[in-house]
């Protein structure tokens, strides 16, 4: 069981709270209003899965990589969310920081925050211009979702989602991210709401699962 801190705020009939926790995808740089980024379309997605009510707490900074997230990463224990939501991986790259320096600290932080009592789940890089253009990005886009791996989280694959969405409704990779980078309105739409389903989907399941035990 991936959320078993959700599933027992559920299974009590209490809200949860969901920690996003990274740097511009989760502050919403980008979109032309906070309503129109990720967060706020997660939340509104997310709500329906949870019965006692959600709350959402937004720790994303612009520009954070893996050092600056762990310098953040008191105020995220003292949140005590049921779930922590990590996104990352791509301003290391744009940092030039070395890819196992970046592992190693995510990794620690990650495990930190599962001895916190927190359930995980972690959003892969973007598929953009200037990321695809960054010559020390290739190995970010390999090791995080490795990490999610190695330490069995759940992984949403971002990057891959972001090429089946250009097929599905027949854009470029542009149209989805119109700055060469962040996501615009559209992009967040789809981004928050998958997000949320794949989350929310899963955690139905567990709590089936729990009651046919």
């Amino acid at each position: 069981m991936h959320f078993p801190a959700i599933s027992q705020r559920i299974r009590i009939g209490q809200p949860v709270t969901v920690c996003l926790f990274g740097s511009s995808t989760m502050e919403g740089i980008g979109a032309s209003s906070p309503e129109h980024a990720f967060a706020a379309v997660f939340e509104k997605s997310l709500r329906p899965f949870m019965p006692s009510g959600l709350k959402v707490i937004n720790r994303g900074i612009g520009g954070n990589g893996a050092r600056e997230m762990h310098d953040r990463l008191q105020e995220v224990l003292d949140d005590h969310a049921d779930l922590v939501i990590w996104q990352g991986g791509t301003n290391d790259a744009w940092q030039e920081i070395p890819v196992e320096r970046f592992v190693a600290q995510t990794r620690q932080d990650l495990l930190t925050l599962h001895r916190n009592g927190s359930d995980l789940a972690m959003i892969g890089p973007q598929w953009s211009k200037m990321m695809e253009e960054c010559p020390h990005f290739p190995p970010f886009l390999e090791a995080v979702p490795h990490l999610a791996r190695e330490l069995d989280i759940p992984y949403f694959d971002r990057h891959k989602a972001m090429q089946s969405w250009c097929v599905q409704y027949g854009m470029g990779r542009d149209d989805l991210s119109p700055d060469g980078l962040h996501l615009g309105d559209f992009g967040y739409r789809l981004l928050g709401e998958s997000v949320a389903q794949w989350i929310g989907e899963r955690v139905a399941a567990e709590q089936k699962a729990l009651q046919d035990a």
